[in-house]
Parts: C-alpha cells; sequence; structure tokens
C-alpha cells in the first residue's frame, strides 16, 4: 500500500497550540511560512497526504491563509522541487517575480520551489504534488520559466491531469504495493507532457542565463557532493567562470563554500535516515559525505541538526520501532515520516 500521512484535523481553539504547531508546520514549513488572514480567528485545516516513489500528494482542505516563499529560504532550506496545484474549491491569487495571478476551481498552478510566491487564500480546497525538481528536469530544460504559470484548462493534457489528479486522492488509499510503481510512473508522464504541451502553446521567457547557471552548478554539487575532491577551482574550472563571478552567482545559496558544506551535511543526514544497520559508524557516514575530518563532522553535524550523529543514528534506531498504526504516536510518525521523505527525495 501507499505509505499514508493519517489525515489529521486541529482547531486554535479546541487543542494545545503545541499540537497545532506541529502538525502545520509538519506538511507546510518545509514548503512555506504560513499565517492566519485574522489575528485572533479560528483556524481550521484538514490536511493528509500519501507518498510514491517520486513524488508526495498533499491534499489541504483549509481556512483563510497566507503563506509566503522566497528564493533564499527555499536554497538555503535545500527543498528543491515543483509543486503541482490543483484547486479544488476557492481561489488562490499568487504574486512573486514581478508577476501575479489568480486560479480558481479547475485550475493547475505551478510553483517552482527555488522562486518567490505569495499566495493569499479564501476558504480553500486543494490536491498538491510535490515532484523533486530532478524528476522533471531531465524531461524539460526550462523548467524553471514555469514558475507561476496556470495551465490552460482548455487543453486536453490539463484536463486529463486534473481528472487524474482527483481520481489520485479519491483512489489513493487503496494502491496497492505492487501497483505503487505504475501509478507513480504514470503520474509523472502526465506531468511531463502537460508541463510540455503548455511550453510549446505558451509564449515563456528564457530563464535569466546566470539563474540557469545557478541551477547547473547546483545540480553539479549534489551530484558530487560525496567527493573529497569538490572544491571551488573545480566548480569554475568546468564552467570556465572566475571565482569573483562563481561567489556572485551563488550569493542566493549562501555562498558556494557554504552550500557545499549544507549539503555534505544533508547527504550525511539521509545516510544516517536510510541506513538499515542498526550499529553504522560515524566515521563511515563522514567519509561517505565527503569530510576528511571526523571531528569536524561531528562539530558541523549538531551545529546544524542539534543533535550530535551518534544521536541521530540512535534516533533512526528508534524510528524503525515506531508503530506507524498507533494514534498515540501519530504525531511523531507524521514528523519523522515527512521529515525522512524530503530528505530522501528532495534534497
Amino acid at each position: 500500500m501507499t505509505q499514508k500521512i493519517s489525515s489529521f484535523h486541529f482547531c486554535t481553539s479546541a487543542l494545545p497550540i503545541e499540537h497545532k504547531k506541529v502538525a502545520w508546520r509538519d506538511v507546510m514549513h518545509p514548503f512555506y511560512q504560513t499565517s492566519d488572514q485574522v489575528e485572533d480567528a479560528i483556524f481550521e485545516a484538514k490536511v493528509s497526504g500519501y507518498f510514491f516513489k517520486n513524488f508526495l500528494c498533499i491534499n489541504a482542505e483549509a481556512d483563510p491563509q497566507n503563506y509566503y516563499s522566497g528564493t533564499e529560504r527555499a536554497l538555503k532550506s535545500g527543498y528543491d522541487g515543483v509543486i503541482v496545484k490543483l484547486i479544488l474549491e476557492g481561489h488562490c491569487d499568487f504574486s512573486g517575480d514581478a508577476s501575479s495571478i489568480r486560479n480558481g476551481a479547475g485550475g493547475i498552478t505551478i510553483l517552482d520551489m527555488s522562486r518567490e510566491v505569495i499566495g493569499i487564500t479564501p476558504k480553500i480546497d486543494t490536491i498538491n504534488l510535490v515532484i523533486p525538481r530532478h524528476v522533471l528536469s531531465k524531461h524539460i530544460v526550462n523548467i524553471e520559466s514555469l514558475h507561476l504559470q496556470t495551465l490552460n484548462q482548455a487543453s486536453v493534457m490539463t484536463r486529463l491531469l486534473v481528472n487524474h489528479m482527483t481520481m489520485l486522492r479519491k483512489e489513493a488509499k487503496s494502491i496497492t504495493q505492487n501497483e505503487i510503481l505504475d501509478v507513480s510512473k504514470l503520474t509523472i508522464e502526465l506531468v511531463i507532457s502537460a508541463l510540455q504541451n503548455h511550453i510549446k502553446t505558451a509564449n515563456l521567457a528564457p530563464p535569466r542565463s546566470e539563474n540557469s547557471l545557478l541551477f547547473k552548478i547546483k545540480e553539479y554539487i549534489c551530484s558530487n557532493i560525496q567527493s573529497t575532491d569538490l572544491s571551488v577551482v573545480n566548480i569554475c574550472t568546468k564552467y570556465h567562470i572566475s571565482r569573483a563571478k562563481l561567489y556572485r552567482i551563488t550569493e542566493p545559496l549562501g555562498g558556494v563554500a557554504s552550500f557545499i558544506r549544507k549539503q555534505r551535511l544533508q547527504h550525511a543526514y539521509r545516510l544516517v535516515r536510510s541506513n538499515e544497520e542498526t550499529k553504522v559508524q560515524v566515521s563511515t557516514i563522514a567519509f561517505q559525505s565527503g569530510f576528511k575530518s571526523l571531528s569536524n563532522f561531528s562539530l558541523l553535524f549538531k551545529e546544524e541538526f542539534g543533535i550530535s550523529p551518534s544521536e541521530s543514528i540512535q534516533l533512526n534506531n528508534t524510528y524503525k520501532k515506531v508503530d506507524l498504526n498507533n494514534p498515540n504516536e501519530q504525531p511523531m510518525v507524521n514528523s519523522l515520516l515527512i521529515s525522512a521523505w524530503l530528505n530522501q527525495v528532495l534534497l
């Protein structure tokens, strides 16, 4: 079966504030900074989601809210993907990158997680596919130009995708393990076809050359993060640019050296969370993540995640023992599942 983030409902007037923060932040915080539209208003939301091989499907019904994500925040978080947002009821006003649009019921809007977006919604019901960038960039060269694009509802490909997402929401809980790979493949193929069709028919401005180079550099860093030889010199040589230009281009990443260090740490975190061995060595994780010094790795890891590598390994072993069907452990399950998926797939 698909792995489900159990549906949960919360209301600021009924549940402890700690529970509200955990539940809502688990799903939204990696993607957006959120806030209620009316101060002191009773805010309610129902969220459920399913993990597929190459994407996360989040179903969300929520009261009026504002949400925001900017380039710097997205790039520094490390979560890099595309959100395909279908609105079933209500509408959303999007703005960012000097443009603004409104998407209503039946419409699909594309949101690039590495670009600025401000969303303002009334009471709304949505289906959201969160897809890692690398899954789409293999087939769509100028994926950055799709940010804040609303797909043409008159297009057959758009209507097919709308119907598929609606059916996916309805049938997700009954999909078996034997079917999940086929459903994942079909979904991604439909998304790619709909996006490619939109690119052909819409007059999209090409991405800025430096912005395009930034994503190429970022992809190169992430692809070679295990190598201890990855360095500023190697990057400059590969892309035939000066140090000064590299530093300027990578400013949104927080600087090239800082970004490389952060990616090494996140790679180490993924290794910890995905490792099946209960007695995995910290030194093994460090060297497989491109760190030459074990002591330096341990220090940086604790600064980044708030716990030491050994404590993280212990936490991962605890996670393996969590009863996914125990409602008393569900808040922990929600947090661990989403965190694990994001770090294994999106980063």
